[in-house]
């Protein structure tokens, strides 16, 4: 059976079927069969059935396949090529404006501590940042998930071979960004604690991002800080988007934006 019918079966269950999703499924060397990851994210339980209660939750766990972050779902993210040379994969996503989804070079200025003196936790919580506590267990599992099926040697660990070398979306620069965003002990690997902690992070801070790009071109200004209400506070909200615009340009993509958020939620 073909991937897309694979898909369409998950779709066709939204009318409040249980479906069986047990032949459904990608080889591996060897012959073992593994379940696509859409399949895997989707089927909470693992019994091999959408239940109703997994149906409504579809949404939820579409999202956590995201692994790049940015906004979309290419094939190479809901059916990767898990230890088969030569795979499909998107290698340069876009964003929703169609520009290519980059990383940042420009080195970061110091971490502030405050702005306007409000101090950087309590910018995020004003944004609406809820971090752990704003996540379901069911996403946290889906995180895991995702995180098995790209740790290909299965060492419980993204290694920068596998994760930067041998990836199969954007850029190996962008990669290296993501990685080393994510490797928060700085020892040259991503845990799979690092790996949800991150996407727990970027999701949170994607989300709170698109609700400001009032325009939808995947760029934010200013003006739509200033005028998404986020931050009442005019003169702390201008100061907190001069710190996220690293590059000075007078506008943030994604990336950018996440590198020092992250930082900020990490502190």
């Amino acid at each position: 059976m073909k991937p897309t019918t694979a898909v369409c079966g998950c779709v066709v269950a939204m009318i409040g079927l249980t479906i069986t999703l047990s032949l459904f499924g990608q080889s591996r060397r060897g012959g073992i069969i593994h379940p696509f990851p859409v399949l895997a994210a989707l089927d909470a339980d693992g019994n091999g059935e959408l239940s109703s209660a997994e149906i409504q939750e579809a949404t939820a766990a579409l999202k956590t396949l995201d692994t790049n972050q940015d906004g979309r779902l290419t094939q190479s993210e809901w059916r990767p090529a898990i230890g088969i040379e030569g795979g499909p994969g998107d290698r340069r996503p876009q964003n929703r404006s169609g520009a290519p989804f980059t990383q940042p070079s420009t080195p970061l200025p110091p971490l502030a501590e405050k702005i306007e003196g409000v101090s950087t936790g309590e910018i995020l919580q004003q944004f609406g940042a809820k971090g752990r506590a704003g996540t379901t267990e069911r996403q946290l599992a889906n995180y895991r998930r995702v995180f098995g099926f790209t740790d290909t040697d299965q060492d419980g660990q993204h290694s920068q071979e596998e994760y930067i070398e041998n990836g199969t979306y954007l850029t190996p620069r962008s990669r290296r960004g993501i990685f080393q965003a994510s490797d928060s002990n700085k020892d040259g690997f991503v845990s799979e604690a690092e790996y949800v902690e991150n996407r727990l992070i970027t999701d949170e801070a994607k989300l709170i991002f698109n609700e400001m790009d009032a325009n939808g071109d995947s760029k934010l200004t200013e003006r739509e800080l200033l005028d998404s209400g986020k931050l009442n506070d005019r003169r702390l909200a201008s100061g907190v988007f001069k710190a996220l615009d690293t590059n000075g340009n007078g506008e943030l993509i994604i990336p950018e934006y996440l590198r020092v958020w992250g930082r900020w939620a990490r502190h």
